[in-house]
């Protein structure tokens, strides 16, 4: 009875802070995050890109030319993009797009599933005509929420690969991991990677940190196995939130993007 008790006021404790706040900042708690100073050492690099619906996404673009691949890559859901731009600077041989979400970074709006996936498909084609190449070879690469982004984005994309760092099957499990009394019925963007991983046809490299404790790796088993193809997947002796810094990630992460004997680099 005493423990039935506890589970109760617990679950019910978790409900009402839940209800203190925005189902949409649970799951995008970078929300209205400010720049980081280290993500504007490339002022030449930053732009503008006005989505559709008029709204001003800023970020980083490295063209180097209509006959480079285009690597887009997509951040955390706490995380500004900008922090990921050492990955871009050192590696000429591609471009490189990297976007805010809507309410990241100095982007304007709201972020919401829909509004994302909108807003990186938008994207791609205003940077393959900025290269002057509206079929450049394309790679999607995510971390975490952002491997959710690139996994929906690549079913109707058909880029060349993907490569999806720390990623999960749907968002409820990453929250209900996070907060255990998390009722699965709350209202939250789906991010549902596990339906949409059949639709992607392109190779998929999958990388894990192996003492994550935020995505759960029964939740990265669950979407490697949802793949038509199964990943090729790499393990490091990283955590979550270091994952970048990873001895030997760099190369893993360059070689998961090869290039088509088409690509012929401007420099």
């Amino acid at each position: 009875m005493k423990r039935t008790l506890l589970t109760s006021l617990l679950a019910a404790s978790a409900l009402c802070m839940l209800n203190s706040c925005s189902m949409n900042g649970l799951v995008y708690p970078g929300h209205d995050m400010e720049m980081p100073d280290a993500a504007c050492g490339y002022p030449a690099n930053m732009i503008e890109i006005l989505a559709e619906d008029g709204t001003p996404l800023r970020g980083w673009f490295f063209n180097r030319g209509a006959n480079t691949p285009l690597v887009v890559i997509y951040g955390g859901n706490a995380m500004n993009v900008g922090t990921l731009l050492n990955l871009a600077a050192a590696d000429p041989a591609r471009s490189y797009l990297l976007m805010n979400y809507r309410g990241y970074g100095g982007s304007a709006g709201e972020p919401t599933q829909a509004a994302l996936v909108n807003d990186a498909r938008y994207c791609i084609r205003h940077a393959r005509t900025a290269m002057g190449n509206p079929s450049a070879q394309l790679y999607l690469a995510g971390f975490s929420l952002g491997s959710a982004v690139a996994t929906h984005v690549a079913a109707t994309e058909q880029p060349a690969g993907i490569v999806l760092v720390c990623p999960f099957d749907n968002i409820k499990t990453v929250a209900c991991n996070i907060i255990p009394l998390l009722p699965r019925i709350m209202p939250l963007d789906p991010w549902d990677s596990v339906r949409i991983a059949p639709r992607v046809s392109c190779p998929v490299t999958i990388i894990q940190a192996n003492y994550d404790k935020s995505v759960p790796a029964s939740s990265t088993e669950k979407l490697i196995k949802a793949f038509r193809t199964a990943p090729t997947v790499h393990r490091f002796e990283a955590d979550h939130n270091n994952i970048f810094s990873a001895a030997g990630f760099n190369q893993v992460f360059y070689q998961s993007l090869p290039v088509t004997e088409q690509c012929q680099f401007d420099f």
